[in-house]
C-alpha cells in the first residue's frame, strides 16, 4: 500500500501530505512496483469522466477533454520529458549539446513538434474508438504508459549522477519490473474474469508500448551513454500511444 500512494504521490497531483520520499531514491524506486497501478487510477478518472460526457458530447470533444484531463492530472510530467527527449535527441548533434538542451526549462522546435504531433496522433486514435470502446481504451492507456517506464528503466543506466532521478534510475531493475509486471497480469486477469477477449486485447496491446520505450531508451542510451527522467518521461508519453495503435489494431483485426 505504501509502494501505491507513493507513486499516485508522484506521478499525480492528489494531495498525499502524508507520503514521504527519502533522499536516496529507495522509496521512489520501489514504489515503481505500482506504477501501472497508479497508472490504472488514472486511468479510471479518464474513462468515468468520459463516460459521463459520452451522454451528451460524441467522440472527438470527449477524447480532447480527456486528453486536457490527463494533462492537470499529471501536472504535465511527463509532456516535459517528452519535450526535453525531443530537444536533445533530435535537436542536437553532441551528448553535451543533448545535456544543455534537455536542461533547458525554454521548449524548442523539435520538443514544440513532438508535443503536437504526438497527441495529434493520440487524438485521432482515440477518435476511431466507438463510445463503447473509448472508455476501455482510456483506462489502460496510462497503465501501458507507466509500464513503459519501468521496462525502460530496468535496461539501462543513469546517463548521469546527479539527483534523484539518476538514483531513481539506479533502483530500478529485474526484480521492480518483474513484479510490475506480475502487478499487470493480476490486473488484467481479474478484468479478464469479467471482459476476457478485451483483456487479452489490453496485454497484446501493450506490447508496442513496450517494444517502443525500450528502442526510444536504447537509442538514448547509446546517444548520452545512459538514459535520464526526461528519457523515462518520454517513454510513457510514446508507450501511451503506441498502446492505443496497439489496442485499435487487435480490437480491429
Amino acid at each position: 500500500m505504501n509502494n501505491y500512494l507513493r507513486a499516485l504521490s508522484f506521478l499525480t497531483i492528489i494531495p498525499l501530505p502524508f507520503v514521504r520520499f527519502g533522499p536516496d531514491g529507495r522509496e521512489l524506486s520501489d514504489s515503481a512496483v505500482c506504477f501501472p497501478l497508479a497508472g490504472t487510477t488514472i486511468g479510471l478518472v479518464l474513462a468515468a469522466a468520459a463516460w459521463l460526457l459520452l451522454n451528451t458530447l460524441p467522440v472527438g470533444p470527449t477524447a480532447v477533454i480527456a486528453l486536457v484531463l490527463s494533462f492537470f492530472l499529471t501536472r504535465g510530467l511527463h509532456f516535459d520529458g517528452l519535450a526535453d527527449t525531443a530537444d536533445g535527441l533530435i535537436g542536437t548533434t553532441t551528448r553535451e549539446k543533448a545535456f544543455k538542451a534537455m536542461d533547458d526549462s525554454a521548449i524548442g522546435v523539435m520538443g514544440a513538434a513532438a508535443l503536437f504531433f504526438l497527441y495529434l496522433l493520440k487524438f485521432a486514435l482515440l477518435l476511431e474508438f466507438t463510445p463503447v470502446l473509448l472508455p476501455l481504451a482510456l483506462v489502460f492507456m496510462p497503465m501501458a504508459g507507466r509500464w513503459s517506464i519501468v521496462f525502460a528503466g530496468a535496461f539501462f543506466k543513469p546517463a548521469r549522477d546527479r539527483g534523484l532521478g539518476d538514483m531513481f534510475l539506479r533502483g530500478l531493475g529485474w526484480p521492480v519490473l518483474l513484479k510490475a509486471s506480475l502487478l499487470v497480469v493480476a490486473l488484467l486477469f481479474i478484468f479478464a474474469l469479467w471482459q476476457p477477449f478485451h483483456a487479452a486485447a489490453v496485454l497484446v496491446g501493450s506490447l508496442p508500448a513496450l517494444a517502443a520505450a525500450y528502442l526510444l531508451a536504447f537509442y538514448a542510451s547509446r546517444r548520452l551513454g545512459g538514459i535520464n527522467g526526461d528519457i523515462l518521461g518520454a517513454a510513457s508519453e510514446v508507450g501511451e500511444m503506441m498502446f492505443l495503435v496497439g489496442l485499435y489494431i487487435v480490437l480491429n483485426f
